[in-house]
């Protein structure tokens, strides 16, 4: 694969989290190998998405004016679409654009100018080759194999994405030999071009602000889906996101998650968002909504994982977060191996110190803390039956039809209409309390 035997580090995986570990490595002196299997940056990579916080300034202090950026999120929408209906709430903040809390990103522009960055900062870069396991000795982990060839390292940091080969086949998934439909999602997504200033004006957010929307699917076939728009600088971000357990085994089923991807388009809501906007890219992935009840073995002989490959995917039911986590993992992951070959051990107790460090960045607290949100927004009534609930409310409160009733009486009313009985209203209310 490459003419040089052993590397003291070799990162799989040129996202987010396998670039930001290999800048952090050779700022701290070691040197890495980088290993992608697309031809070029960001040609594999494929996010909605919010890229939420700053954490890349400790790596790259000016990312905000380098990196290719799309929008600043001054916009945030969180609905439930019924049928025909949608319940929106819609909250705008103009000092977010200046105090930026989140930025639309196109992955296939921000990880070319990572994978960049990496290069010029002295990392070796090999593109196009595709790393087929772990290569272990006596159980550990020494390097990976790639076309056959092994190529060797005291650490090997997985980044291969959610769909990680390398954890199955590496034995990092706790002797899982498969990953868990459960805990995964596939999200679909198009990227639609919309003239600019028809979008700033019909998101209402001016020429330097942006909109991120998400929202749960109502539908009658226990599938479980939400639905994403985000603005680009001259495009839309568009896109479903399904659990895959709830998609029809069945023989003849024919639903599918393009299916589903239509459904959202063509919901009245959206159609009025979308309308005049042209399609230009489409593309799914998985992605990992397990949190963490489902991570994998974040550290072992030899190894560390990192970003979607570790199930670093936060959903609280308002914000969808990863690519932050992936930074931040990538560079408490670079942080370990440094201090392993500080120590010039490469075991799994030395190498530990990763978990250690995603104590102290608040990275595995924010995950703790919300370990059982998956109750709260994977339950089946929150697709099935709430959109309708919450239509079926207020359309109530805003008939003029009859005498006024009082809010108990139309709660009640829409309770009925929806098929929702008290106690599951009140049982998923203290769910959501605990939880979310």
């Amino acid at each position: 694969m490459v003419t040089k035997s052993r590397f003291p580090c070799i990162v799989v995986g040129a996202g987010m989290a396998g670039c930001a570990a290999a800048l952090r490595l050779r700022q701290k002196g070691v040197d890495v190998l980088l290993v992608e299997r697309a031809d070029e940056g960001g040609a594999k990579n494929l996010s909605g998405g919010i890229l939420w916080g700053d954490d890349w300034a400790e790596l790259i202090p000016d990312w905000k004016e380098e990196m290719p950026v799309e929008r600043p999120v001054s916009n945030k929408k969180v609905g439930f679409l019924g049928a025909e209906s949608a319940f929106v709430v819609d909250y705008h903040d103009e000092s977010m654009k200046e105090d930026t809390v989140g930025y639309a990103v196109l992955r296939a522009k921000t990880d070319a100018y990572l994978l960049k960055k990496c290069q010029e900062a002295g990392v070796t870069v090999v593109t196009g080759v595709h790393v087929e396991d772990l290569y272990k000795e006596n159980g550990v982990v020494r390097g990976v194999v790639a076309g056959g060839e092994v190529t060797t390292a005291d650490v090997v940091i997985v980044a291969d994405g959610a769909n990680s080969r390398l954890t199955l086949s590496g034995d990092l998934r706790h002797g899982q030999k498969k990953l868990d439909e459960h805990h995964y999602a596939l999200g679909v997504k198009e990227v639609l071009k919309l003239d600019k200033a028809v979008m700033e004006d019909r998101f209402h957010i001016g020429e330097d602000g942006g909109m991120a929307g998400e929202y749960v699917l109502g539908r009658d076939d226990g599938v479980m889906a939400g639905g994403f728009i985000y603005t680009n600088e001259d495009t839309l971000s568009l896109g479903v996101v399904v659990n895959l357990a709830t998609l029809p085994q069945e023989k003849g089923n024919t639903l599918s998650t393009h299916d589903i991807m239509e459904q959202f388009r063509l919901h009245p809501y959206v159609q009025k968002l979308t309308h005049g906007a042209e399609l230009v890219e489409y593309g799914a992935h998985l992605v990992p909504e397990g949190g963490y009840q489902a991570f994998s073995e974040l550290s072992a002989d030899g190894a560390l994982v990192v970003g979607d490959a570790a199930g670093f995917c936060f959903s609280n039911g308002i914000v969808i977060q990863g690519m932050n986590y992936a930074v931040r993992s990538g560079v408490c992951a670079a942080d370990a191996v440094v201090h392993a070959v500080g120590k010039n051990d490469f075991s799994a107790v030395t190498l530990s110190h990763y978990e250690k460090l995603l104590h102290k960045t608040g990275v595995m607290g924010d995950f703790e803390r919300f370990k059982n949100v998956s109750k709260a927004l994977w339950n089946p009534r929150m697709f099935s039956k709430y959109p309708d609930f919450l239509s079926n409310m207020f359309r109530g409160i805003l008939t003029a039809d009859g005498p006024k009733k009082k809010m108990r009486a139309h709660l009640t009313d829409a309770m009925k209409a929806s098929g929702v009985s008290k106690r599951e209203l009140m049982t998923d209310a203290l769910t959501a309390g605990a939880n979310l």
